[in-house]
């Protein structure tokens, strides 16, 4: 019988011993996982500013105010790259351009103008040239003159501060989305004067000097 239960005592303690390395040996291979995930997440958040910071050179053309090449973000869209070229005039034609599809590098984005517009100009020289009265840069930069002199006097002001985005875009060169800009701005704090367009993503000086003339600040 002592023999028996010496016999069942060691194979206790050689039981427990066995349990006990095996859950030491246990521990010291997740910490190394453990680590190496840690290296992982940080590598990762290094990868995801990188690509954050990461600019692209395009082309905007076409109808937009102030056409030329620009460095934007690589995450960014064709709306907002229209929009630092100044945004769009009153004759494009916003509906045969992609606003949404994301840019990458080297691209150029044209922006066409209306179609009725496109007619109406080849007419208009049409008729210059059966007049006689040519097409020279002098007599186009008159022509444009006179219909922009007619154009503002028949205009009336838009009231920046209660104007919906649809009276907004009666504006020259204010499209859907930059009327939206507007709207979103002033929401955040009124306008107390035309300069605080300036806080209007998409509105430089140059589109200001150009809607100073059209907005009423209420």
């Amino acid at each position: 019988m002592q023999a028996k239960f010496k016999k069942l005592i060691f194979i206790t303690i050689l039981l427990t011993g066995c349990i006990i390395t095996s859950l030491i040996s246990s521990n010291d291979k997740e910490k190394p996982l453990a680590g190496s995930s840690l290296l992982q997440s940080a590598q990762g958040a290094v990868t995801s500013k990188a690509a954050q910071a990461k600019t692209v050179r395009v082309q905007v053309s076409g109808a937009v105010l102030e056409p030329g090449i620009y460095d934007v973000p690589a995450s960014c869209r064709v709306e907002e790259a229209i929009a630092a070229a100044g945004g769009l005039t009153e004759n494009a034609d916003s509906e045969r351009v992609n606003l949404v599809r994301k840019v990458r590098d080297g691209m150029q984005i044209r922006v066409p103008v209306k179609k009725a517009e496109r007619t109406s100009r080849t007419q208009r020289k049409s008729a210059q040239a059966k007049s006689g009265l040519g097409e020279s840069a002098s007599g186009k930069s008159g022509s444009v003159k006179a219909g922009s002199g007619r154009n503002n006097s028949i205009m009336q002001s838009v009231r920046i501060n209660s104007a919906s985005a649809g009276e907004l875009q009666q504006l020259p060169g204010i499209g859907p989305a930059l009327a939206q800009r507007i709207v979103d701005t002033r929401n955040s704090g009124r306008f107390t004067s035309a300069d605080d367009l300036l806080r209007v993503p998409g509105i430089g000086k140059a589109k200001l000097a150009k809607l100073r003339d059209y907005v009423e600040v209420d």
